[in-house]
């Protein structure tokens, strides 16, 4: 499994830096950046302090859905509560979601820049929504702060021997299940807005990998009668 700390328009080249550091601490080394540079500035390389490696390997996008295009599974960050989404994992849950897929080979966790943070068009392109439970009611951390929290908490999976998964094609698979079960509510009218549509969707990146197998034979099946290729 490899893990991607993804940060969307950061904002403050130190931030970067600081995220930098805590990531190699806990023994992660990608990074990606969504709509900036400043991981390029000078300033990010001062706070990073032995671990500019990891800036000089940065890649960077201009978009977000580029940045995640090739990821099998994506989590996202907030601060808070909002739309449609209920269930919001902290970062030992996601740790656990992850454990449960060995299928998954390339995971994305996604920051929001430092004003705003993510904005709901941006967790709609993601499949898991976290969030770290504090103690006061407090607007955030520090952007580097929060990626020290969750290389910590995530760390473990570093340790642990790799699973894969037999007799099925899981590339992408949770992303790919998404996909399929949303056309085939769509085949028996359940439209986007539904919250029939709403709550599968939410639930389907939870399963665990026995289930998740289950669920790719169960959509090749229905596809076949509804006579389309999967």
């Amino acid at each position: 499994m490899k893990l991607y700390f993804v940060l969307v328009a950061p904002a403050r080249a130190a931030n970067v830096g600081a995220a930098a550091r805590a990531m190699k601490t806990m023994g992660f080394d990608a990074m990606r950046l969504v709509a900036s540079r400043v991981h390029e500035e000078e300033e990010a390389s001062w706070v990073a302090h032995g671990a500019q490696e990891i800036l000089a390997e940065a890649e960077a996008f201009d978009s977000l859905p580029e940045a995640l295009a090739d990821m099998d599974l994506v989590i996202a960050t907030t601060a808070r509560q909002r739309g449609r989404y209920q269930h919001y994992l902290t970062p030992g849950e996601i740790r656990d979601q992850i454990r449960a897929k060995p299928s998954v080979n390339k995971v994305a966790i996604v920051f929001g820049c430092e004003e705003s943070g993510l904005s709901n068009e941006q967790l709609a392109q993601v499949d898991l929504i976290s969030y770290l439970p504090l103690k006061v009611s407090y607007p955030s951390l520090n952007l580097g702060q929060a990626i020290m929290l969750y290389a910590y908490e995530m760390s473990p999976l570093l340790d642990e021997a790799e699973v894969v998964a037999e007799n099925i094609d899981n590339t992408g698979q949770v992303r790919v299940l998404k996909s399929k079960t949303a056309e085939i509510l769509g085949e028996i009218g359940v439209s986007q807005d539904e919250k029939l549509h709403q709550w599968v969707m939410d639930r389907v990146p939870m399963l665990p990998q026995r289930d998740l197998n289950m669920l790719h034979l169960l959509c090749k099946d229905l596809a076949r009668k509804f006579g389309k290729e999967v």
